[in-house]
């Protein structure tokens, strides 16, 4: 188990999944209790007759005493509580409760959770156990019995579930990242180092349309972030020729307008939006295209049209906050700049997260999302041509 890794694993998702939008964040939230002294460690290992497996104790005691992992994180340890002595975990295989009806029933299930250290929650009764005595000691398997669904192995060890997840985490947060960035122009960049976690070319053709589609295009922004615009012609393609539902049409026509205007089609890119924004059924996929009609009517010097199309975005999507940066960023293309932060403080929902038309943000959350919207502004000052008015934004977000 790589402590490091962990480590900047963590430290990339925090910095990325600005919104908790990851299943589990909001309550984890990236952070990880202090970790356990070894000490009280080893005084629970005495009360339970057994010691627990090497890279759960390097968590535990180096890491945190529980904290940011899969689900909703990792559990941690009660030195103070109620520990007995844990018998065999009797299974190797995965294994099948007896009908509840059945009269042994309740001793059947008391005897297949011996040996077992509940280590995460993953919602609606559903668990994650560390297997600390038996011969399957050292595994961590999965709990759905509680809907008469099997008890079955997830991982070959605590490191290695720890690591599947956080390795499956950074592909769904950094490719949400990237194409949040190609697609809204939003200034945030990825650490190239980290692009190697994202999802590998599709394998096979066995899987259903959407799913593919929806990866196809994943791959189409992560080209256009690396600048291989011929190479996300050729996906966007493939994308068309999936022959999905007609639910897909609207992700696919936004990512062949972000695509026209990376290509310099600004007037190409503008017909497909507006003849999309009318077919959109997801209040989301409403949102991305309203963002990107905004920025290619500023592109096109019409800032009139751009101020009507904002205010039409915001009307539309109120939780969204690149409406109100963007409101905010017109009064500083239009000559004036000193109302620009009055704006991006008062009219901006407090509490929401950047970028998010699916998320909220706790309320507690509100510091943060205010930097993010001046971070934003700040940036997109620069981006058009007005850096002297930068540094006024540039200190609400370091504030």
């Amino acid at each position: 188990m790589d402590l490091d890794v962990i480590r900047r694993g963590i430290d990339a998702l925090s910095e990325y999944d600005t919104d908790f939008g990851l299943f589990g964040a909001r309550e984890h939230r990236y952070r990880f209790e202090p970790p356990l002294d070894e000490a009280m460690l080893e005084a629970v290992e005495a009360r339970i007759g057994v010691r627990f497996p090497a890279d759960y104790r390097a968590f535990l005691t180096r890491l945190g005493n529980g904290g940011a992992g899969p689900y909703y994180g990792v559990h941690g340890l009660r030195p103070d509580g109620a520990w007995a002595r844990f018998r065999p975990f009797p299974f190797t295989k995965e294994w099948e409760p007896p009908d509840s009806d059945d009269e042994d029933y309740d001793d059947a299930m008391e005897a297949a959770f011996e040996g077992l250290l509940a280590v995460a929650e993953h919602g609606c009764g559903y668990r994650s156990h560390l297997v600390v005595n038996g011969p399957a000691a050292g595994q961590v398997w999965g709990d759905w019995t509680c809907v008469g669904e099997v008890l079955a192995p997830e991982a070959e060890s605590f490191g290695a579930w720890y690591h599947g997840w956080l390795e499956s985490s950074l592909r769904e947060v950094l490719g949400e990242r990237i194409e949040v960035t190609v697609r809204d122009e939003t200034g945030w960049s990825v650490d190239r180092r980290l692009l190697l976690l994202l999802p590998p070319p599709l394998a096979g053709g066995d899987e259903r349309p959407e799913v593919k589609v929806l990866r196809l295009l994943r791959r189409v922004y992560l080209a256009l972030y690396e600048h291989r615009h011929g190479d996300a012609r050729d996906l966007l393609a493939q994308a068309r020729a999936v022959g999905a539902a007609a639910d897909y049409e609207v992700p696919i026509a936004l990512a062949e307008a972000v695509l026209l205007r990376e290509e310099g089609g600004i007037t190409d890119a503008l017909t497909i939006v507006e003849h999309t924004i009318p077919r959109c059924g997801r209040p989301f996929e409403g949102a991305w295209l309203r963002r990107l009609r905004v920025e290619l009517l500023v592109t096109q010097s019409r800032l009139d049209d751009a101020c009507a199309a904002t205010e039409e975005h915001i009307a539309h999507c109120p939780d969204d906050d690149f409406g109100y940066v963007r409101r905010a960023l017109l009064r500083v293309l239009t000559g004036d700049p000193s109302s620009a932060e009055e704006v991006l403080r008062a009219d901006a929902p407090i509490g929401r997260g950047l970028g998010s038309v699916s998320h909220s943000s706790p309320a507690d959350r509100a510091p943060i999302a205010l930097r993010l919207r001046a971070r934003r502004l700040a940036w997109e000052c620069r981006r058009w041509g007005h850096s002297t008015d930068a540094p006024r934004f540039d200190a609400i977000a370091t504030g």
